[in-house]
């Protein structure tokens, strides 16, 4: 069927049939439910992470039936449609010229998720599932890691798969294949999806669907993996997976973020060190699901960081037997720092300090940092990568540059940054709560990526150069995936230095038929 001719008269007038003109506002922009590019909101309701596409017209969906009448108008005037989540598309997807462009962030709405604590098997070999979750699809990977926090205790071990940034949309997230801190165990995004919700143009008119392994089927294998397009989704119904049994003499689960630096010492420690850690990625799956994350490869070290679905004894047995740490003369200055918190703490506790032998282990080059809490867990983890660690990650989300004020805590628990903002101590308790809620809440400041505005010109006033409103996006910002590849792959790579979001391995390299 042919599309009909675009009509701009049409559009407008069915839009306003469908959405009369008010002067209420909405979301955190503070935006009418319509804008049109003469609109003075129009810049902000286009505004994206990424790219600087021209819509014609904006419309905020509160409602499946809000998003059923945008498609409906869209259609019969003869435009295409961009769904937008959080505007996070490195493609720019989530905003294109001359569309409609459907906002879905309004459909996060948390207190209406409906949680089940059913239990099943998973893909790895003893692992289960013990719950599923239908959220809105205009949520974001905060507000999932928030809401799962909330519904199951701690001892658990319950597990949303997210990424690594928190004002990422989860549908672009899950339906684009989904990569993260916990997916070696938990299986990629798009592996927990079980069933979507969908409003699709028929040729005739928008309706609802109901997508499934069993109920429309084809859109539903179709849009896992390969990035959605085939309708608006209005919501996902995802599984909730357990993380592994702790050990046996341990009374509870533990979570670790750990920071490890492995350094070469000549070219054959170089080939030897990054086969080592080829070897226990991909070849020793039982082990190796439960880290997950990334690093850096360079040319004379690499570095892992991430999450360790286990205790700081379990991590240093199992990377120790693999020889992925190295035991330092306590004459070089390298040495350990081991922290953890404790539900009976007010923050992270030393048990080893960095200045000298820690227990009985390697005196290897990094950190350990141990919760109780998964949520705890990756929450110090977001924090530290997009308040403390460095200028690139700022555009995580939309602080004020003093995030104790954006958190409404006290101001002793913050400190000076780089560029005089005031950052979080991201080992307090006080600030481990306030981040949870902030998560929760889908209108919050850290819900909300690109760069706030005045980092932006601050840095326009120092003369260094941001990512903003560009076309011109380079495809490093990607997060780059590396799967399994030889050691002489891994030299080369290494010896460019490259920046890793996340190594492919566990879960997501098992493939079944069903």
């Amino acid at each position: 069927m042919c599309s009909p001719p675009r009509s701009l008269y049409e559009l407008r007038t069915c839009l306003e049939q469908s959405f009369p003109p008010s002067d209420e506002r909405y979301g955190y922009f503070n935006l009418p439910k319509v804008v049109y590019p003469a609109d003075p909101d129009f810049s902000s309701a286009r505004r994206t992470d990424y790219g600087n596409a021209q819509p014609a017209v904006v419309v905020m969906a509160e409602t499946a039936d809000d998003v059923r009448n945008a498609v409906t108008c869209a259609a019969e005037a003869g435009y295409r449609i961009s769904p937008r989540g959080r505007g996070h598309s490195y493609q720019t997807l989530s905003n294109s010229n001359g569309y409609v462009v459907i906002d879905c962030s309004l459909l996060c709405k948390p207190e209406e998720f409906v949680f089940s604590h059913e239990e099943g098997d998973w893909i790895l070999e003893g692992q289960k599932y013990i719950g599923t979750v239908y959220s809105g699809s205009g949520c974001t990977n905060a507000v999932m890691l928030a809401a799962t926090a909330k519904e199951f205790a701690p001892e658990e071990g319950a597990l949303f798969a997210t990424g690594t940034c928190p004002s990422v949309g989860i549908t672009g997230y899950l339906l684009g294949g989904g990569s993260g801190d916990v997916t070696p165990s938990t299986g990629w995004g798009s592996d927990d999806v079980l069933e979507l919700r969908a409003v699709i143009w028929n040729g005739t008119n928008a309706e609802y669907i109901t997508a499934n392994k069993e109920e429309n089927a084809d859109f539903f294998w179709a849009s896992l993996g390969g990035g959605g397009g085939l309708g608006v989704i209005t919501d996902i119904k995802t599984a909730i997976v357990q993380s592994p049994e702790p050990l046996p003499h341990e009374d509870r689960r533990k979570f670790l973020f750990p920071l490890l630096y492995f350094r070469y010492f000549g070219e054959e420690w170089k080939r030897a060190g990054l086969e080592l850690l080829r070897r226990f990625l991909y070849e020793n799956p039982k082990e190796s699901h439960k880290f997950g994350g990334g690093g850096f490869l360079h040319s004379e070290f690499f570095v892992l960081d991430g999450i360790y679905l286990g205790s700081a004894e379990e991590f240093i047995e199992s990377f120790g037997k693999n020889y992925l740490l190295q035991d330092f003369p306590p004459s070089t200055g390298y040495h350990t720092i081991y922290q953890k918190l404790t539900s009976e703490a007010d923050t992270l506790e030393d048990v080893c300090d960095g200045t000298g032998p820690c227990q009985d282990w390697p005196n290897f080059h990094g950190a350990i940092i141990e919760f109780e809490s998964y949520g705890e867990a990756m929450l110090y983890k977001l924090c530290y990568q997009v308040a403390v660690r460095d200028d690139i990650e700022m555009r995580g989300t939309q602080t004020s540059g003093d995030w104790c004020k954006d958190l409404k805590i006290s101001s002793d628990n913050c400190v000076s940054g780089k560029y005089g903002q005031k950052v979080p101590i991201c080992g307090k308790r006080e600030v481990l709560d306030a981040l949870l809620e902030a998560a929760y809440d889908p209108e919050s400041f850290f819900n909300h990526g690109g760069y706030p505005e005045w980092y932006v010109d601050l840095a326009i006033k120092e003369g260094r150069t941001v990512w903003r409103d560009s076309d011109d996006i380079p495809t490093s910002l990607g997060g780059l995936l590396i799967p399994d590849v030889d050691v002489d792959t891994l030299i080369k790579i290494s010896d460019v230095g490259t920046g890793i979001n996340h190594f492919q391995h566990g879960a997501p390299m098992h493939f079944s038929s069903d």
